[in-house]
């Protein structure tokens, strides 16, 4: 679908816009919730607020459905033949090397934690690597604290599970990244009011966010993905110079590698191996390709909105309105209104 295409809610919202009168008297929203959580001066109305799209973070949700996919995989029961693909003999080894301390999954689950990194997309965030190095993680955990309880001569260690059951911790991990998708995502707002543009986030910090008065506005552009095409949503940026959105993602190779005193400070040289191997597999695991790109943040602009065609047309009524030329504008229209009412009192 090419850009001149345009969806059956899109053709709606336009024929909403061509009814609305020139000078957009929008109905504004004066709710006492909403002017606490944008934090309103005394004269200021909110002229239109959203959140973004349900399919703005639909990558999210397919990372969840992927981390389910893997703990499927390795709960059925695969059984190796002579005429097996290549895909059935890599997991009937993979499975082979699960039987000992679930090494096989390891390795799947930490390669889709790299490979996600590195792609340095919008499912490439520090949480999101984070939650998948726990997915990742889990099953050696649980051998070492068995371990330890063998170690200790007790029955069972401090975690009340002994066997890691893919399936189970399929559904609970998928859920809770699901779960968690939807508060992130639904902790941002923005707002339109007839002084400034407002992006709030409510996830830890009630009222974070940013405040920008019309006037700071540079530029007002839309950044639109074919999965935006497809599901009626775009992005709006309001740009002020200051490169907020900008993406410029540094290697964290650096901290992981080099971090540290030297190699000869401190410790037997068997704890420096081991220090030295844990930092170089922690710096493999969260390295990031470095890339300079306009890469919309959901905090400071108008993330996957629906209703975009209104939204913008607004967002330029406004900053026209708050502009020198549109300054320039008003003090124009008023001389002349000073001009033709002089005329009309000397005739």
């Amino acid at each position: 679908m090419s850009d001149e295409e345009v969806s059956p809610a899109e053709e709606k919202q336009t024929e909403e816009m061509q009814e609305m009168p020139d000078s957009a008297p929008v109905k504004t929203n004066t709710k006492e919730s909403l002017r606490d959580r944008f934090r309103l001066t005394a004269d200021e109305e909110i002229l239109h607020e959203v959140k973004p799209s349900y399919f703005a973070f639909i990558s999210m949700y397919f990372l969840s459905v992927l981390i389910f996919g893997v703990h499927f995989l390795f709960s059925y029961e695969w059984e190796a033949t002579s005429e097996d693909n290549l895909f059935v003999t890599l997991m009937v080894w993979l499975i082979d090397l699960t039987t000992i301390g679930e090494i096989g999954f390891v390795v799947v689950m930490l390669a889709i934690t790299w490979f996600n990194r590195m792609v340095n997309g919008s499912t490439s965030g520090k949480w999101t690597t984070v939650f998948l190095l726990i997915v990742s993680l889990t099953p050696p955990i649980l051998r070492l604290d068995d371990f330890i309880a063998w170690v200790m001569n007790k029955d069972s260690g401090f975690i009340p599970l002994d066997t890691y059951n893919f399936m189970f911790f399929g559904i609970f991990w998928a859920s809770l990244f699901s779960v968690i998708t939807i508060f992130y995502q639904r902790s941002f707002h923005y707002a339109i009011t007839n002084h400034r543009v407002i992006f709030t986030q409510h996830l830890i910090i009630p009222g974070d966010g940013r405040r920008i008065l019309f006037d700071n506005i540079n530029e007002i552009r839309t950044q639109r993905t074919f999965l935006g095409a497809l599901m009626g949503y775009n992005t709006i940026v309001c740009d002020t110079g200051s490169q907020l959105g900008l993406g410029d993602d540094s290697m964290s190779v650096s901290v992981g590698a080099f971090g540290g005193g030297g190699s000869g400070e401190g410790g037997s040289i068997e704890s420096q191996v081991t220090k030295s191997l844990f930092k170089r597999m922690f710096a493999f695991v969260t390295y990031q390709k470095s890339r300079k790109v306009d890469l919309p943040d959901p905090r400071y602009s108008f993330f996957c909105i629906t209703n975009w065609k209104f939204t913008e047309n607004l967002l330029n009524e406004m900053h026209q309105k708050h502009s020198q030329s549109g300054q320039i504008t008003k003090q124009s229209d008023i001389l002349n209104e000073l001009k033709n009412q002089l005329v009309e009192n000397q005739d």
